[in-house]
């Protein structure tokens, strides 16, 4: 007799970006852009276009709080986990310019996480809110010594 077994149940697959981006005035923009195409591609359809702006803002947000303070070229890493609704960003500064004078990772060591969760809440009318919750995060690489 077949028995439901939910640890056979087929997982959804998880989709993943990686993207280079220049610092300065450009990343939010290209940002922005990688994300809107990311994010439809990989169906969410109406909410692309705001979750998008949103993710691109809280790159921005990170990188100016953290030691590169917004330059140098970065590596930018975006999972989505739909079944839990949920969007997860890694920025990892990448090496300067050989000869460029500058420490090779611009002295700013560690990497930005990003948290973004979605959905819909039900309301009276029965349409449902749209809702984002978002975090933020630079978590510096430290090395101990004994």
């Amino acid at each position: 007799m077949p028995t439901s077994n939910h640890a056979d149940a087929p997982r959804p697959a998880l989709r993943t970006g990686r993207w280079q981006l220049p610092g300065g005035r450009a990343t939010s923009r290209k940002a922005r852009r990688a994300f809107r195409r990311a994010l439809r591609r990989w169906g969410l359809g109406s909410a692309a276009d705001d979750l998008a702006d949103q993710l691109a803002t809280l790159v921005q947000d990170v990188l100016a709080r953290s030691p590169m303070r917004g330059r140098g070229a970065f590596d930018l890493r975006l999972e989505l986990r739909a079944s839990a609704r949920m969007l997860l960003g890694e920025i990892h500064p990448l090496p300067g310019r050989p000869g460029a004078g500058d420490q090779a990772d611009g002295g700013a060591g560690g990497r930005g996480i990003i948290v973004l969760t979605y959905g819909r809440r039900p309301d009276r009318g029965g349409a449902g809110t749209r809702y984002v919750h978002r975090f933020t995060w630079w978590r510096t690489d430290t090395a101990t010594r004994d």
